[in-house]
């Protein structure tokens, strides 16, 4: 259950694993295929732009600064495991913020969602809940 960067090839399970995802946490959005192929080509040829995979897993994710500080985050686009190699997937894509100097910020999904477990790793690794989004 390696993880590495992720290739061209990979695309159509990335694809399928961003459906998963959307089923797993009943997301309003659905997904449209060709978007998720279309930003995670564009990710991965960006040099502010990361996918990782691993056997039944991807992170993907971006850096940016927000509109209230120079401060530079890598923001998980996301993340789904199927695999166990959830923490791996995240603990990677952590390395590639702090190799770049951004904070890493996670979406998680509604929150009554969010398995206990999950909660307490992510809290171990020092995160904790900032922001709630709202979607009509």
């Amino acid at each position: 259950m390696a993880v590495r960067l992720a290739v061209a090839a990979d695309i159509p399970r990335i694809v399928e694993m961003v459906c998963a995802l959307r089923d797993a946490i009943g997301g309003p959005v659905v997904p449209e295929p060709d978007k998720v192929a279309e930003t995670v080509m564009i990710l991965m040829g960006s040099p502010s732009g990361i996918v990782l995979v691993s056997d039944g897993g991807f992170i993907a994710g971006s850096i940016a600064s927000t509109i209230i500080s120079t401060e530079r985050f890598a923001h998980e686009l996301g993340w789904f495991a199927a695999d166990n190699s959830g923490l791996r997937l995240l603990r990677a894509f952590e390395a590639w913020a702090d190799s770049r100097g951004a904070r890493a910020r996670l979406s998680t999904g509604p929150e009554v969602l969010v398995l206990p477990r999950l909660r307490k790793a992510l809290q171990r690794r020092g995160y904790r809940p900032y922001e709630t989004a709202w979607v009509k």
